[in-house]
């Protein structure tokens, strides 16, 4: 199954002239990209199963560089530009990359990271202008060799490296390519960064029904993508459900012209106002819910919506997960937890951090997901979090992970970040407790952040305190901290 795989992803590629790359003037054939990334290969010096960086934007031969990394049977990282160097030296420590591919500026200590440990930098822009060229001849993939590394929040305060082999994103790119009935020479939209394990349904689905990508590039349509996708005629749409929740917010009552003829939604939880919104408003032909995790390969249940569900769930008030994908087997613990087994389950983490969230059953392995779910009217509902974990614009936060960048602050005894989810658009929010002769803004405390995490993670706003709610054993009362909020007792 793997070598026919990429057997076929390269056939899809290397033999077409139809569109890959659009973004308003600019349109690129998969000729050129195949062209290009012959070019690339020739860099990577003939390689296998190396671990290769790339650290670039949204631009046509950043694509290419991603699927030379993929079909030369080499690892894919990626890495979003923008990042904190503390945080990004934290995830080099813990991957110790073979090279990096890049194509815009890298920061002076990754640099200076790359050359005290040996790593090769290689300009992806220099590379795509050159002359030499390399074909990809050899496609003796294994299964359980790695194909990407992802990196999540960990608690730690350092993000952890979930590796992915072959197998474990191919059983879900199959799944999704039999369930959706994509068209040839659809529009693909990618609106999220390729760190988030989204970017694999669009990376490969795309190049398989032979369709075109339409990156989101600027901070104006990622606010407000309505421009984007009607120009550029998408028509797959894949993102998290706060994107839609943002232009109902804005758009409240108009029916929104496009070409959508796919609704891929993931990430979050998918509240029925926004899927009747996604039916009645953008007129999406075929919505869909998928819910996954970057361990168990991208994506491991799903629900087609429709309709009916704005009346049959209306008590629940959320669009189902669904289903489980074939090739995903589940269970639930005694307190509701959510554990996956199956082809999709990473082999563990890097470093073997985290080696508790994986547990032998009857002999079977499984990974505590740390979702509370249930069943209802036959469907599978996610319910929230048995820890402090969230999911906020798509992105899988340990909020621990934040709160040990906090208290970090001088005069910041204790931090407790929560989720206001009470709006169409969440808020993430922390309440501090302060040393009595702390005087703390919060603009400062932000930009100090700013430093350690990205955009994502740093609270919008932030509360102190003197005394922070305890429990009776002496731990901090989160559940009243949350409700000191909500009750707006806190100033």
């Amino acid at each position: 199954m793997t070598q026919t795989f990429y057997q076929r992803l390269h056939a899809c590629i290397s033999a077409s002239h139809s569109p890959a790359y659009r973004y308003f003037e600019q349109e690129y054939s998969y000729a050129q990209m195949y062209a290009v990334m012959k070019k690339i290969n020739a860099h990577l010096n003939g390689c296998t199963q190396k671990k290769i960086v790339i650290y670039g934007d949204k631009e046509f031969e950043v694509y290419a560089a991603i699927y030379s990394v993929i079909l030369s049977n080499n690892i894919w990282v990626p890495i979003t530009p923008g990042y904190p160097w503390p945080r990004l030296q934290g995830m080099m420590e813990l991957l110790e990359p073979d090279m990096v591919l890049y194509n815009t500026p890298l920061p002076e200590e990754f640099r200076a990271y790359a050359e005290s440990h040996s790593v090769a930098l290689k300009n992806i822009n220099e590379m795509a202008a050159g002359e030499a060229e390399a074909p990809f001849t050899k496609f003796d993939f294994r299964k359980n060799d790695s194909a990407y590394i992802m990196f999540t929040s960990g608690s730690t305060g350092v993000p952890k490296g979930v590796p992915m082999t072959h197998e474990n994103y191919i059983n879900f790119i199959d799944n999704a390519l039999k369930i959706i009935p994509f068209r040839k020479g659809e529009v693909f939209s990618d609106y999220h960064d390729f760190a988030f394990d989204i970017s694999i349904f669009y990376l490969f689905c795309a190049p398989l029904t032979g369709s075109a990508l339409s990156p989101i590039k600027k901070d104006e349509e990622r606010i407000f993508p309505v421009a984007h996708f009607q120009k550029n005629k998408v028509t797959v749409w894949s993102s998290v459900p706060s994107v839609i929740a943002r232009i109902q917010k804005l758009r409240p009552a108009e029916v929104i012209q496009n070409d959508f003829h796919i609704s891929f939604i993931c990430g979050e939880p998918f509240r029925l106002d926004v899927l009747r919104y996604c039916l009645e408003n953008l007129r999406c032909e075929k919505v869909y819910n998928f819910y996954g995790l970057t361990e168990t390969g991208v994506e491991n249940f799903y629900h087609e919506c429709s309709p009916a569900d704005l009346a049959r769930f209306d008590e629940k008030g959320f669009v189902p997960i669904g289903q489980p994908l074939l090739g995903n087997e589940i269970r639930l613990n005694a307190d509701g937890e959510l554990l996956i087994s199956g082809c999709q389950l990473t082999p563990m983490y890097l470093a073997g951090r985290e080696a508790h969230r994986f547990e032998v059953i009857d002999g079977t392995r499984w990974y505590h997901t740390g979702d509370i779910v249930e069943k209802y009217k036959g469907e599978y509902f996610c319910k929230g979090r048995v820890d402090s974990q969230v999911k906020l614009s798509g992105y899988r936060i340990e909020l621990m992970d934040i709160e040990v960048q906090v208290r970090h602050f001088p005069g910041v005894k204790e931090a407790v970040c929560l989720v206001d989810d009470s709006q169409s658009a969440k808020l993430l929010v922390c309440v501090c407790e302060k040393a009595a002769d702390a005087v703390i803004e919060s603009k400062a405390i932000k930009a100090a952040l700013a430093k350690h995490l990205p955009e994502y993670m740093v609270p919008k706003k932030f509360f102190f305190v003197q005394d922070m709610p305890r429990n009776t054993n002496g731990k901090l009362d989160r559940k009243r901290i949350r409700e000191m909020y909500f009750q707006g007792a806190l100033t």
